[in-house]
């Protein structure tokens, strides 16, 4: 498996000389994420199994946020490394706080 460095950097060989410009890699990212809610959606709400889909929106959503960090130049593994050394002190507190009304909320909505 390639790791997150590697993915960036693929991706960023591919779309070499057709980047978006930057205000497009938000704009493009947003559409990503609607379609993802939308097949969110489909299978929670009105109860479609769309084989493949739900990744698939994910995939696009990933994509997107790869090419608008590319346009901004931010590595992305770099920035989530630190991201989860951030949330590593929180979790102890979190366990404490919402364990039980996450587990509840859980099962009643998964």
């Amino acid at each position: 498996m390639k790791s997150l460095n590697e993915i960036q950097e693929n991706q960023k060989i591919l779309l070499k000389g057709i980047e978006h410009p930057r205000l497009g890699n938000v704009i493009g990212l947003f559409e990503e994420v609607g379609e993802l809610a939308k097949e969110v959606t489909d299978i929670e709400v009105y109860k479609e199994q769309k084989k493949g889909a739900l990744g698939q929106e994910c995939a696009d959503v990933l994509f997107s946020l790869l090419s608008l960090c590319d346009s901004y130049g931010i590595n992305l593994s770099s920035e989530y490394e630190a991201k989860v050394k951030e949330i590593e002190r929180k979790i102890p507190d979190w366990r404490l706080k919402y364990t039980g009304i996450l587990k509840a909320l859980r099962s009643k909505l998964d």
